[in-house]
């Protein structure tokens, strides 16, 4: 796992032992989404929009682009939670390696160091992501709300800081 920051935003790259359709799959599937992420609904095809829920809030995306299996690209239209993800995007670039299995390079354009969530948020990707890979390689996966889910318990001290 490698994960940088730059201009355009956080970045990780991650290796499957699954090949790159069954990685697009996990990508573009509401079903899918929330076996590795967070409670999912909608559409993961281009055009469409993925509504997820993060304790009783929602996160809602617009999937710009599916090129099966090389691509998926999502804007956050809205982020109750995480006002700061508004607008950005959000790619995964897909790649087949040599022995048919699939490296994923991450970016989430517009999150950065300067944003006051970078730091809760690039370790909920760096979770997540390799929930997706749980999810993809052995049929895991560590969603928001499950009983390992690390970033669940981090997002509920976040909230009550928040209110007080």
């Amino acid at each position: 796992m490698t994960a940088t920051t730059d201009i355009a935003g956080y970045q990780l790259t991650k290796t499957f032992e699954s090949g790159p359709g069954a990685v697009f799959d996990a990508l573009t599937s509401a079903g899918a989404i929330t076996g590795w992420w967070a409670p999912a609904t909608g559409s993961g095809a281009a055009g469409g929009e993925i509504t997820l829920i993060f304790g009783g809030e929602e996160v809602r995306i617009r999937v710009d682009e599916t090129h099966r299996p090389a691509r998926v690209c999502w804007t956050v239209l809205v982020s109750v939670p995480l006002p700061d993800w508004a607008g950005t995007t959000i790619t995964f670039d897909i790649a087949p390696a040599a022995d048919g299995s699939a490296v994923l390079h991450f970016t989430h354009h517009g999150l950065t160091s300067e944003l006051e969530c970078f730091s809760m948020c690039s370790a909920g990707w760096t979770q997540y992501l390799a929930s997706l890979v749980d999810y993809a390689d052995r049929d895991g996966g560590n969603a928001f709300g499950s009983p390992a889910d690390e970033r669940a318990a981090a997002w509920r001290e976040h909230q009550a800081d928040a209110a007080s």
